[in-house]
């Protein structure tokens, strides 16, 4: 189970920072988000890589130790997946919007020109 939550974070991570690191170049992204995602990312893939560190944290804060670092890890790297894809698409359909609006403000533009 241990080796295939590695695998699981592993792999995200991989597409994530590929495609944050390509959105950057691209000029998609900022570098503040893509220093973000990369942070982000690391972290997650030592917690999975690590999920010792989830149950010393839990240790820590008062709680027994449960063994449930591996499973809140892939939890992890699965919501933090979840919410880069959504930033993904949220930033796209805002970019589109953007330019939409920029091409009806020209189009209406140019037929009140020509109206008149």
């Amino acid at each position: 189970m241990i080796i295939i939550a590695k695998i699981f974070a592993a792999v995200f991570a991989i597409v994530v920072l590929s495609r944050s690191i390509v959105d950057y170049r691209d000029k998609k992204e900022s570098l503040q988000m893509t220093v973000f995602w990369i942070v982000v990312w690391v972290t997650i893939s030592a917690i999975a890589f690590f999920p010792i560190l989830v149950d010393k944290t839990i240790e820590i804060l008062g709680g027994n130790r449960t063994g449930l670092g591996t499973f809140l890890g892939m939890g992890l790297v699965f919501v933090m997946f979840v919410s880069y894809r959504i930033y993904v698409k949220a930033n796209r359909v805002e970019k589109n919007v953007a330019k939409l609006s920029r091409e009806i403000a020209l189009w209406q533009l140019r037929n009140s020109k020509k109206t008149k």
